[in-house]
């Protein structure tokens, strides 16, 4: 198979690249909202002056929105940004697995040994393959750094490890249709 950013299926393997027009829509928009909070920490003053209806609940807690927003949508729009400008699939599906890239906390390679179960969920509106590996910790000790420590926040929810829909350049529903034909040569539950 050549190297194209358009999702790639045979027999044996699908490789998905994310969708274009929503990686730079998601980038727009994180740099929208850096941006919106640059300003607010520069104006911090006159906000709180003039705050009024909602803008008086979330004055107070302004320097906390800064300080936490401006370093996550920072990184997350470098992070499109340089996926928008340098795609690489998203997903790598084949006899070996599923080869996660989907996000900035993607796992890499998950084999079919280690999935207890795989299902479609939707989170805020937005559909996601959820999966549930038999052992998180082996993935969490192959991050470093910032992933580890985000990673490890999916700990204890219902699907540790997520596939959005936004990762995908084809539907999720058509991913899990081609994901399902290894589900039942391995026997996952």
């Amino acid at each position: 198979m050549s190297e194209t950013n358009r999702t790639q299926v045979s027999k044996d393997s699908m490789i998905v690249y994310p969708g274009k027009g929503r990686t730079l829509l998601l980038s727009i928009l994180s740099l929208a909202f850096t941006a919106g909070l640059i300003w607010a920490a520069f104006n911090r003053e006159s906000i709180l002056e003039e705050a009024q209806g909602i803008t008086s609940v979330t004055a107070p807690i302004l320097p906390v929105l800064v300080a936490i927003g401006i370093p996550f949508f920072g990184l997350c729009t470098v992070y499109l940004v340089y996926r928008f400008v340098k795609p690489k699939p998203s997903l790598r599906i084949d006899k070996d697995g599923i080869d996660d890239n989907a996000s900035f906390v993607g796992v890499g390679k998950i084999r079919w040994d280690e999935i207890e179960r795989i299902g479609m969920y939707s989170l805020m509106g937005q559909k996601m393959i959820g999966i549930i590996p038999k052992d998180f910790e082996p993935f969490l000790e192959r991050q470093s750094g910032v992933k580890r420590a985000l990673l490890s926040m999916n700990k204890n929810k219902e699907f540790p490890i997520s596939i959005p829909q936004n990762a995908s350049n084809v539907p999720l529903e058509a991913v899990l249709e081609f994901v399902e034909q290894f589900i039942d040569q391995e026997k996952i539950g």
